[in-house]
């Protein structure tokens, strides 16, 4: 799998920044970027909500899977603990649907039972028959 280069655009420069911030463990200071990056984003109050959960689960889980691929499980095991406190359910799952989807499409498979995740998660959500389609070319791994 290729790494591909973020565009440099002000919402990536203020992810980067978010991520940096709770990194090295300012709180205060990722919640004030958050806050500017989601007043850019979001037309309304209901739609910022939205887009805070959706963007907190998914620098937390970049956090995670970082600190897991450098060899610290316990920064790794921190982020997934904040991870399930701070955000929905409904928005994890998501994330991990998509985080499977971008998996599989890079490799072309998936063990079994990511794949039958995915799969549940499509059939939970309504997913379009496009999207099934995506998933239906995955292989499934055994």
């Amino acid at each position: 799998m290729t790494n591909q280069q973020l565009p440099d655009t002000y919402e990536t420069r203020q992810a980067k920044a978010i991520l940096k911030a709770l990194k090295a463990g300012d709180v205060e200071r990722a919640k004030k970027l958050e806050d500017h990056l989601l007043a850019e984003a979001a037309d309304g109050p209901e739609e910022r909500e939205a887009l805070r959960d959706q963007l907190r689960a998914s620098m937390l889980f970049r956090a995670q899977i970082d600190a897991s691929a450098a060899g610290d499980e316990a920064t790794a095991t921190l982020f997934q603990t904040i991870l399930t406190q701070t955000c929905s359910e409904k928005v994890i799952r998501t994330l991990i649907a998509s985080a499977l989807l971008h998996t599989g499409l890079a490799v072309g498979e998936l063990d079994a039972d990511k794949h039958d995740l995915l799969t549940q998660h499509l059939d939970e959500s309504g997913a379009s028959a496009e999207m099934r389609d995506l998933v239906a070319g995955i292989k499934r791994v055994a």
